[in-house]
């Protein structure tokens, strides 16, 4: 009732100014009653200025005060966009520093930190949606924005059945340059999308991969690297559900949290009290073109926490996944279009891949065994493939290798075996277990992709503490 209640209070004051604080509370709250108010109170402002609810969202990103580098210095004081405070370069803040100037550095960056994730979840949103811009409009909020900037020049952008490229400045305006060094420059009217691997070859996206780690660009999240889901023939056969993420032993909390963060709703799971609650949900996901993604799940009985209140869940079993059209009847896969059903199955692979009981350090049964050893995921996969890029440049490049499901490294001691899907380690000769709890992997190593999860940081961190097995103490 609060939420609804402040929303209406911005709808009845309307105006441009209101716009923020909607596309915040849009990429953070998941109750639906109150994200079909944003989404009304956003289109009704929006028709206002004669624009759509996303125009509108682009065109109002604050700018905080920052230069077009994503940085701000006054009096030698200096915010960054990651909301990091510095005196002329160091984090050490003297006392002669003005005081109010400094609390003014420092209310700016607690905005930022809330802004930042939820502009890089609207950009990818637009990403997974395939929407369309005029190469003008990408210039305006997207490449010459302080905070916008920062991620719309480094991920790939593409002329529709033509060419695609990072953006580069040259000569005073912005061209794209393909993955070989050509560049081409659209014009302010050029329709422009945000490129996605799934319309591409396998030799178009190995090239951008090569190309981002040879140029050293790290995109705000996966979009060269991204995984691609398409069509099996067991789901061709099973006609309106996929079971490809079924049966899965999720830690409950975790998976609700991500999930949520992803714009799920509708996952609670547990008994309150003796008569309240249930052993079963079903996830829901709003999607592009008035389509959704349903995805089942129940309680896993024997997890069950009791206390005097009744039970409380630990972990849930994941279930089918099935797309329902604008009136709610289920839609055969095959005519689910492509992005919108590679997306929906991520979200799941995602899920899975961060919040499996298989990836538990020291877990046990059949579930745990199969998970934490088994064939790879989409998700694993493409790890797989970023690793086989990164390894030639370690510095322990000469005691790896990769095999189909494994990055071996050869230490002193023993030879160790790292899956590539759950991060368990195997000791050589005899597939011992290895149990290393991670903390904190640094950025010893460069990835060209903010990271869902951070499992690829800590099988290199695992790596470069396995090679030098003899210095473990």
């Amino acid at each position: 009732m609060l939420a609804n209640a402040a929303i209406g209070v911005l709808a009845q004051r309307g105006g441009i100014e209101v716009v923020a604080q909607l596309a915040r509370v849009q990429a953070k709250v998941r109750k639906r009653a109150v994200l079909a108010l944003v989404e009304r109170t956003l289109e009704a402002v929006a028709a206002q200025n004669g624009l759509s609810s996303e125009q509108l969202l682009e065109r109002t990103v604050p700018t905080f005060g920052l230069d077009r580098d994503g940085t701000r210095t006054e009096q030698g004081v200096g915010l960054s966009l990651t909301g990091t405070i510095t005196y002329n370069g160091r984090k050490t803040i003297p006392k002669t520093v003005d005081r109010e100037l400094l609390a003014e550095f420092r209310a700016t960056a607690k905005e930022l930190k809330k802004a930042v994730p939820a502009e890089r979840f609207r950009v990818e949103r637009a990403l997974a949606a395939g929407r369309t811009w005029r190469w003008s409009e990408v210039c305006d909020h997207y490449l010459d924005h302080p905070v916008t900037g920062s991620f719309g020049r480094n991920l790939i952008w593409e002329i529709p059945q033509g060419p695609a490229g990072l953006p580069v400045w040259d000569a005073g305006s912005w061209e794209l340059a393909g993955p070989a060094g050509r560049r081409v420059r659209p014009r302010p009217d050029d329709e422009v999308v945000l490129w996605h691997p799934i319309t591409h070859t396998v030799d178009e996206v190995r090239a951008w991969r090569d190309r981002l780690l040879e140029i050293g660009v790290r995109q705000p999240f996966k979009q060269a690297f991204r995984e691609v889901y398409l069509l099996t023939p067991a789901e061709e056969e099973a006609g309106d559900r996929s079971r490809r993420f079924a049966g899965h032993l999720l830690r409950y909390g975790q998976a609700k949290v991500l999930l949520t963060e992803r714009g799920w709703t509708g996952l609670s799971l547990g008994h309150w009290g003796w008569e309240y609650g249930s052993d079963e949900a079903e996830a829901v996901r709003e999607l592009p073109g008035g389509l959704a993604a349903h995805w089942d799940f129940h309680l896993d009985e024997e997890s069950f926490e009791r206390d005097g209140a009744g039970n409380t869940a630990s972990v849930c079993v994941s279930g089918e996944l099935w797309l329902t059209s604008p009136i709610g009847a289920r839609l055969p896969l095959p005519e689910v279009p492509a992005l919108t059903f590679s997306e929906a199955l991520r979200d799941a692979d995602l899920a899975v891949g961060v919040t499996s009981t298989g990836l538990d350090l020291e877990g046990q049964g059949d579930y745990w065994q199969s998970y934490g050893f088994g064939d790879l995921s989409e998700n694993a996969g493409v790890r797989r493939d970023a690793l086989a890029r990164l390894l030639p440049r370690l510095a322990i490049a000469g005691r790896c290798s990769l095999t189909d499901r494994f990055l071996v490294v050869r230490g002193d001691l023993r030879t160790y075996k790292i899956h590539l899907g759950s991060g368990n380690i195997l000791m050589e000769p005899n597939d011992a277990y290895l149990c290393i709890v991670p903390r904190g992997s640094g950025d010893r190593v460069f990835l060209p992709f903010e990271e869902d999860g951070g499992m690829l940081s800590v099988i290199v961190s695992k790596a470069f503490l396995l090679a030098a097995d003899t210095e473990i103490t």
